[in-house]
């Protein structure tokens, strides 16, 4: 696996424009984690503003419906999330080098606050044969926008098997994962994409060898 490359500021990274983002991680907070990645040999960033952090909590199924702010304060919450992700990014890799105790009292404070603001409740809903109860979780401000990622992250580093959360082990490949595959032997974050260069790669190598 190739080093883990350090975070990039988000002024340092190409807005990722009409690149795709590679919903690739398994689970909310590792998709999260992946919203920043390496493309055409620069930093490619999924949230380099409030409209384009809103567009990807819609890609990302966190929200149904974009709530209305402020230009300023959706570029706030933007910020902060990156913000969060850069934090979440150091926390993964501690734990999963030292363990869940590797995280430290201002970890959980910070997680906390965030998570406070996550309230959620009840509805009750019709459906065809009956009634449903939703849970609904108000967003009042823009940086409500935050908690569910802040729930994905305590979700994962409470509750996941951190052997399971993996990087890609593509060259200079920073996404991330949670292996759900039967034999649990996961490695690429797709196999038509960093799995087929290695396999091409590799390909390449034996045909030099032979040579």
């Amino acid at each position: 696996m190739s080093p883990t490359p350090h975070p990039v500021p988000a002024d340092d990274a190409e807005p990722a424009g009409a690149a795709p983002w590679p919903a690739l991680g398994d689970h909310l907070a590792l998709d999260f984690l992946n919203t920043t990645a390496t493309a055409r040999g620069g930093r490619v960033e999924w949230l380099s503003s409030g409209e384009a952090f809103l567009e990807w909590l819609k890609t990302a199924a966190v929200i149904d419906k974009p709530p209305r702010f402020e230009r300023a304060a959706l570029d706030g919450a933007a910020k902060d999330a990156i913000e969060l992700r850069e934090w979440f990014r150091g926390v993964l890799e501690r734990v999963k080098a030292k363990g869940r105790g590797a995280m430290a009292p201002s970890d959980l404070k910070r997680l906390n606050a965030l998570l406070a603001r996550g309230a959620t409740f009840q509805r009750v809903e019709p459906t065809s044969d009956g009634f449903k109860t939703v849970s609904v979780r108000p967003v009042d401000d823009a940086q409500a926008l935050l908690a569910p990622l802040a729930a994905a992250i305590a979700d994962l580093l409470c509750h996941g098997d951190l052997a399971l959360v993996r990087r890609c082990e593509g060259e200079q490949c920073t996404l991330w994962f949670y292996d759900r595959t039967k034999s649990h032997r996961r490695r690429w974050c797709s196999q038509a994409l960093c799995g087929n260069r290695a396999k091409a790669a590799a390909f390449r190598h034996r045909h030099r060898d032979g040579h």
